[in-house]
């Protein structure tokens, strides 16, 4: 018995290390076997000893073998991507050209105006635009500079008219007297014609009297006639007179009431600039605003 006991232990000794010399073999002989070029590799083995054991093993293998293809087309799509896209500007560069630029426009704006965006001061305010020129209040910096550009437009408008008025006057032949004087005259005309039109109307009467037949009082009544036509005739001339010389000295007067308006047009103007205005008005000054306000 003791002889059957000690010859099955050396048998089993010898099943161990058999085994244990198979698996370390497998191992040095096929080490790429858990590693698939795919990069996914599966192993599994089951195995049944004798005397009712079980072994079983379960190996999960990744490789890298598909990482590194796959980092390949990573890379590919990247660079792809990349040359599709437009660099993003310099913020410092943009901020740079920012400044110049606003450099520049400031420094075209002093040279359009004749002097510096400093010397106007509140007047600045005139870049408002028409809309808001136009609702301003009244007394506000803009709504100011609004009844100054109003004030302007007045004048140009008072200008237009006096320039029109005096091409009229200049194509009118001068009276060779007083609307007044004429006046005079008709008067004693209209009464001249109303004496000869009431001798001629008694005549008439004294023909009919006389049964219609009379050589003496028909040729009174045809030297009458005459007469009032006459009268009629010197009485139209004086009311042509009158009125061209009425209608002169009316246009004239027109004329000398638009050009003291325009003479006192400037006055008037920078009155109402100056009021707008937070630092003294000078030519220069207001031919700026009239640039800004564009007038």
């Amino acid at each position: 018995m003791k002889v059957t006991s000690l010859g099955l232990l050396k048998a089993c000794t010898l099943s161990v290390a058999l085994l244990g010399s198979g698996a370390i073999i497998a191992a040095i002989t096929m080490p790429d076997a858990a590693f698939a070029k795919s990069g996914n590799g599966n192993g599994g083995g089951n195995g049944n000893g004798g005397g009712n054991g079980n072994g079983g093993g379960n190996g999960n293998g990744n490789g890298n073998g598909g990482k590194a293809a796959g980092g390949s087309s990573e890379k590919a799509a990247s660079s792809r991507s990349d040359a599709g896209k437009v660099a993003a500007p310099d913020a410092s560069a943009t901020k740079s050209k920012s400044k110049a630029k606003s450099k520049i426009q400031k420094k075209s704006l002093a040279e359009e105006l004749g002097l510096s965006p400093s010397e106007l001061g509140a007047l600045n305010a005139a870049h408002a635009n028409p809309n808001a020129l136009k609702h301003a209040a009244p007394n506000s910096r803009v709504g100011r500079i609004a009844a100054y550009r109003d004030a302007v437009l007045a004048g140009e408008e008072l200008q237009a008219d006096l320039d029109a008025k005096q091409a009229e006057l200049d194509g009118m032949t001068p009276p060779a007297r007083p609307a007044t004087e004429v006046d005079v005259d008709l008067d004693a005309a209209t009464q001249t014609v109303a004496e000869k039109a009431d001798a001629v109307a008694d005549l008439e009467q004294a023909l009919a009297d006389a049964g219609g037949t009379d050589a003496g009082i028909e040729a009174d009544l045809a030297t009458a006639r005459d007469d009032l036509a006459a009268a009629e005739a010197a009485e139209a001339d004086l009311q042509a007179e009158y009125d061209d010389a009425a209608a002169y000295e009316t246009l004239a007067g027109e004329v000398d009431d638009l050009s003291q308006q325009v003479e006192d047009q400037p006055e008037l103007e920078r009155g109402l600039l100056e009021a707008a205005a937070n630092k003294p008005v000078t030519d220069a000054v207001e031919a700026a605003v009239k640039h800004l306000l564009g007038l």
